[in-house]
């Protein structure tokens, strides 16, 4: 199952004692911080779930896939220790990276805080593995922040100040320690924040609001301008339409005016035409049409 990860060797100050975890493997810290973090981020578990029920869900989580078989107070006691032992790493990083100490890597203040960690605690840092899951987890930044507030240690690194003498680790500090504690620290950043996107929320709902009226109105102004240049579009078509046909029968009338003209003075022109000269054929067509032009008036001045 992995490595073998020896419980560190250090005696229990705390008032309950409590027992630590024998022989858990890296695989099995990676899967109950995995498991913890699953089950105590989850909202509703972190604030009304009782102690009991969150073990159990943790429990449950660490077995899902059947590879382990720890109980719950073995999986409660490594996590005691796996936290209380992080929260010491996390302190001493703390403290060099506020030192800013110029020329220095991320890997060189990590290896720094581990020297740290082993000068206070007698004993190398041995589970890096769940630090670098839980490092940048809402619940160890806030408690970093913390340990910032609490230590106000000053930003530069005194010349004569040693690494045992630079954090005070209190194995006692059962405040710092405990799951109760990370719980009310995240539930109230948690409830800060909802408290400050409500505010944020409370602040900006007028100003959208009064700027979707004045979209909503400019839309409306829009449409109403589109309609109008509709309107006045469709009558001017009608009205072009309209001067072109009158145009057309104006032009029609012209004309048949015109031809009306053209066949009196043809017309006239036959009626005096003198047919002495003409051959008997010519003055028959030329009487023909003369009687034609002559009914054709008397039917129109009769009527």
């Amino acid at each position: 199952m992995g490595q073998s990860i020896p419980p560190i060797a250090k005696k229990s100050t705390t008032k309950r004692g409590r027992q630590r975890g024998i022989n858990f493997t890296i695989d099995e810290d990676i899967k109950l911080v995995s498991a913890w973090l699953n089950v105590s981020l989850d909202a509703v578990t972190s604030t009304d779930k009782k102690h009991t029920t969150f073990w159990e869900r943790i429990w449950s989580t660490f077995h899902n896939d059947k590879k382990f078989n720890r109980t719950k107070d073995s999986l409660n006691s490594r996590w005691s220790t796996i936290q209380k032992e992080t929260n010491k790493f996390c302190g001493c990083l703390a403290q060099i990276e506020n030192w800013n100490e110029s020329g220095k890597t991320e890997h060189d203040k990590i290896e720094d805080a581990k020297t740290m960690y082993q000068v206070n605690c007698k004993n190398a840092f041995q589970l890096e593995h769940c630090w670098r899951i839980l490092r940048n987890e809402a619940k160890w930044l806030v408690l970093r922040d913390s340990l910032k507030a609490r230590t106000r240690q000053p930003a530069t690194r005194p010349a004569t100040q040693s690494f045992a003498s630079s954090i005070n680790v209190d194995e006692d500090n059962e405040e710092m320690n405990s799951d109760e504690t990370l719980e009310r620290l995240i539930g109230k950043k948690a409830e800060n924040e909802k408290l400050k996107k409500r505010k944020n929320c409370d602040d900006v709902i007028p100003t959208l609001s009064s700027q979707l009226d004045e979209i909503k109105e400019e839309k409306r102004r829009m449409h109403e301008e589109k309609k109008e240049s509709m309107r006045i579009a469709l009558e001017e078509r009608r009205e072009a339409m309209r001067i072109a046909s009158e145009e057309r029968r104006e032009l029609i009338r012209i004309k048949e005016e015109k031809n009306e003209v053209e066949k009196r003075k043809m017309e006239d022109e036959l009626m005096m035409k003198d047919t002495r000269t003409m051959n008997p054929e010519q003055k028959e067509y030329i009487r023909l049409r003369r009687l034609e032009i002559l009914e054709r008036l008397r039917s129109k001045y009769a009527s």
